[in-house]
Formats: structure tokens, C-alpha cells, sequence
């Protein structure tokens, strides 16, 4: 009997604890962070341009961090703010348009392929939450905004014949330009009490259209058309 009672007294306590109804009405703060995963950064050189980037670059083990303030209203609906940081590498590709210049007037090139890629984004998110009155929460939404991407992108190095193996970018562009951005959202929020809630999210983030300014091996400019976007897996706490 005593036994019995003891079970009885815990499975109210965790039915207590673990089922909590996330009517999630009023002002709230949100921290998140994430992971990057198969993102793309198209890179259009200007047509006919020598030695300029070909194909495109892929995001490499970018990290985001973002923090939000939003209202949830009784109908289901949550409008937000949040801005967002993210910081990788770039895989840059060996595609060269035109191939690999010759070696001339004392200087040498040799395929170096390398990047990284920043960016901030202010983003205004519209999100409807499902089974409010539920433990789980999914959720789907869709934000509009702008972001600042700096870019760095090349994948030609040149060096003097005399310095060994010391080289500088010769071509790609090292460039920071804002645009529009946009996004789609998906989650589940996971009641842990009545006031806080574990967020595990997806979001599919997109800017386009940026103008970067570039570089050739012969010290000319050149431009790119660029468009960036990362899929992007979350976990934060509402």
C-alpha cells in the first residue's frame, strides 16, 4: 500500500511538471542560438571578366546568436523583433573564369581558395503557434527584415617569384553590403513551466541582390551579384 501510494504521489507530481498549458499571451524575450547547414552564397560575376569566381561558395560551420522581443496574442498569433549574428567559413570553389592566369612581370599565382562570411540581420517575425493549450507547441511563421552580409571570397593568390610562399588575394571580393531579407520559420515550443519555454526551430533565411565590389589579378575592379542564403537549425528558450 505504501508503495502503491509513493508511485501514485509521483506520477501526479511529474503529470504536475511535465504537462504545463502554454497560453503564451502578453510580452516576451526570446534568446536563441543555432547551427548552419548546407547554405549558399551565389556569387554572378560581372560577364566577361577575366580570373573572376566561378561556381558558388557554401557556408562552413557558421554559428548564429539571436535574441528577440515579441507579444503573443489570444488568438494563436506572436509578432516579433530579433536580431541576429552569424559567423563561418566560406567554401570557396576552384572554378576560375578563364582558368588560372599565366606568371608574368615577376609575379606568380597559385589556387588558394579561401573565405569567411558575417552578418546581421533585424527581422520582424509573424508566427502562429498551434495546440496552445497543449505541452507542445508547434509553430510555423515568416519574417521580413534587413541584413548586412561582409563577405570575403577568393580563391587566386599572387606573390613575388622571390618571397616563397608568401601570397595576397588576387581576385573575389572582400565587400559589406545591406539588403532585404526574408525568411521562413518552423518549430515546437516545449512548456517547462507556465512562463518559459524551450523553442527547437528551423528557419530558412534568404538576402539578395548585394552589389560587391571585386578584384582581378591585374588590379582592376570588378563586381559581383550576390545572393546568400542559409538554412538554419535552432534551440533557445522563450
Amino acid at each position: 500500500m505504501k508503495k502503491t501510494l509513493m508511485c501514485a504521489t509521483a506520477a501526479a507530481a511529474l503529470a504536475a511538471t511535465g504537462f504545463v498549458a502554454q497560453a503564451e499571451d502578453g510580452w516576451y524575450g526570446r534568446a536563441d542560438v543555432g547551427y548552419v547547414f548546407d547554405g549558399l552564397m551565389d556569387h554572378d560575376a560581372e560577364n566577361n571578366v577575366l580570373y573572376t569566381l566561378g561556381d558558388n561558395s557554401d557556408p562552413n560551420d557558421a554559428v548564429l546568436y539571436g535574441l528577440g522581443l515579441g507579444y503573443g496574442f489570444d488568438n494563436g498569433f506572436r509578432l516579433e523583433t530579433a536580431i541576429s549574428n552569424r559567423e563561418g567559413d566560406l567554401d570557396v570553389p576552384s572554378a576560375i573564369n578563364g582558368g588560372l592566369p599565366a606568371a608574368g612581370g615577376g609575379v606568380d599565382f597559385a589556387l588558394n581558395p579561401e573565405g569567411d562570411v558575417r552578418s546581421w540581420d533585424l527581422m520582424v517575425n509573424a508566427l502562429y503557434d498551434f495546440n496552445r493549450e497543449g505541452n507542445f507547441n508547434p509553430y510555423i511563421g515568416a519574417g521580413i527584415g534587413v541584413a548586412q552580409i561582409s563577405a570575403d571570397a577568393r580563391n587566386i593568390a599572387a606573390g613575388d617569384f622571390g618571397v616563397g610562399s608568401t601570397f595576397a588575394g588576387a581576385n573575389g571580393f572582400l565587400d559589406q553590403e545591406t539588403g532585404l531579407a526574408y525568411q521562413a520559420l518552423a518549430g515546437l515550443g516545449i512548456g517547462v513551466t507556465d512562463q518559459l519555454t524551450v523553442d527547437i526551430g528551423y528557419r530558412l533565411f534568404n538576402v539578395g541582390d548585394l552589389d560587391m565590389t571585386g578584384v582581378t589579378p591585374s588590379g582592376g575592379a570588378t563586381s559581383y551579384e550576390v545572393g546568400y542564403t542559409d538554412p538554419t537549425v535552432t534551440l533557445g528558450l522563450r
